[in-house]
């Protein structure tokens, strides 16, 4: 059995700590070693949620009858 907990890490590049590797790699940020790192990082783990979510699919929520399938129509028929 695998165990993977819930992991929160946070990074920045000293250079360039606006930086946000969700936008891309930008020209001035290509050339940085760090922000490289980031990109790389954040690429991984999305690779990683890919492979989990293939190995073991989510599961549908059972849901039960909402509160508007309760209401009784004021114009139906009984």
């Amino acid at each position: 059995m695998l165990r993977i907990g819930a992991v929160r890490w946070r990074g920045k590049c000293s250079k360039h700590p606006s930086y946000d590797p969700t936008d891309g790699v930008g020209l001035t940020v290509a050339t940085c070693e760090r922000c490289a790192m980031l990109k790389e990082i954040l690429d991984l783990q999305r690779r990683m949620l890919e492979l989990m979510r293939r190995f073991n699919p989510p599961r549908e929520k059972k849901r039960g009858p909402t509160d508007a399938d309760r209401q009784i129509g004021l114009f139906d028929d009984f």
